[in-house]
């Protein structure tokens, strides 16, 4: 099973020897293969390509509670 889903948002980041990251790609997940283990990535430049997903790192928030707080003012 990958851990990776579809709809799930991704980052890619560049790190070079000295311990640096910086982003270079963010995208969403528009198809898992799990025989190749490979993600099929919309990225952040609207190319859509297959990566393998080591590549890419989750962007899941685990534990955190998705709410929208809305106020309005009806007339």
């Amino acid at each position: 099973m990958s851990r990776f889903n579809p709809g799930d948002f991704v980052a890619c980041y560049l790190t070079n020897s000295k311990v640096i990251d910086g982003l270079l790609q963010w995208g969403i997940v528009l198809k898992v293969s799990e025989t190749l283990e490979d993600i099929y990535v919309l990225d952040s430049l609207g190319n859509s390509e297959w990566y393998p997903s080591h590549r890419w790192t989750d962007l899941r928030l685990e534990g955190v509670e998705k709410t929208i707080d809305i106020d309005a003012i009806l007339a």
